[in-house]
């Protein structure tokens, strides 16, 4: 608390510098009946894979069934780390890729920032970005401040 009044302040606190950790994910929702079949074609195991009807936290179920691969470079990583590890793994199955989010109601790369600075911000470089353009995805944001 004492360094978030310091930085409220003070913007130029001379304290450490700020924790920033990030993470990127691709999500396809909505394709379950695929979900065996995108890792056998691909050789990609998800971080997670979901069933539309399967338990959540508490007694809600899940509404959509969702196929999630994450970088696994760590929050050390930049963003633009973290994209070109999604591309690079993507690329080579991109027409696949292409086939299977055409049958997804949505599909995005989720970038994710966990932050001490009380105005977080995300820059991507534009090499990085093909894989939104090429792919035809979204951008979906996870900001989590502490």
């Amino acid at each position: 608390m004492r360094r978030q009044e310091n930085i409220l302040r003070n913007p130029s606190y001379g304290g450490r510098p700020r924790l920033y950790r990030f993470d990127a994910s691709l999500r396809i929702v909505g394709v379950g009946a695929h979900h065996d079949a995108i890792s056998l074609r691909t050789g990609l195991l998800p971080a997670r894979s979901i069933r539309k009807g399967e338990r959540r936290v508490g007694q809600r179920l899940w509404t959509q069934d969702v196929w999630l691969l994450d970088s696994p470079l760590g929050g050390d990583a930049s963003l633009d780390e973290h994209l070109e590890w999604l591309w690079n793994a993507i690329a080579p199955h991109r027409d696949y890729f292409r086939e299977i989010i055409s049958q997804s109601p949505s599909a995005d790369i989720v970038l994710g920032c966990f932050s001490e600075s009380p105005y977080p911000y995300l820059t991507v470089k534009n090499d990085p970005l093909h894989l939104l353009m090429e792919l035809d995805f979204g951008v979906s944001f996870n900001f989590t401040c502490v």
